[in-house]
C-alpha cells in the first residue's frame, strides 16, 4: 500500500564494467604513475556513487592484483563514451571493508 502524499520509488539496478573494460580503466587512470599493469582486477561490492559527477557512476571495492601485491580499494567508475574510466572514489563510508566478496 502506498500512503497518501509518498512517492513510489523504483531501485535503479546499476550498470557496471566488465572485468577487461575495468581493467582498462584502472591502466587508463594510472597511465603515467610508473606502476605496472595489474595481472588481475576482481569487482567487489558496487553502490551508486556519493556525489557523482558523471550519470551512472558507481562506486565498487576493487581488488587489484600487481605482482604479488593485491591490495583492495574503492574506485568509482562511469562511461565516458563507450569507455570505461575510472577514479578514486569518496563512498568509502558505503562499502565494506574489508569486503567480504573479495576474499
Amino acid at each position: 500500500m502506498i500512503w497518501p502524499g509518498t512517492a513510489w520509488v523504483q531501485a535503479q539496478s546499476l550498470v557496471l564494467p566488465t572485468i577487461p573494460e575495468a581493467t582498462d580503466a584502472i591502466v587508463d587512470m594510472l597511465e603515467g604513475t610508473g606502476l605496472s599493469r595489474p595481472s588481475k582486477v576482481k569487482l567487489g561490492t558496487c553502490v551508486a556513487a556519493e556525489a557523482a559527477t558523471y550519470p551512472g557512476q558507481v562506486a565498487c571495492t576493487v581488488a587489484v592484483t600487481m605482482g604479488a601485491a593485491v591490495n583492495e580499494n574503492p574506485m568509482d567508475f562511469y562511461k565516458q563514451g563507450k569507455t570505461w574510466k575510472a577514479q578514486p572514489s569518496a563512498s568509502q563510508d558505503k562499502l565494506p571493508f574489508p569486503d567480504p566478496k573479495l576474499q
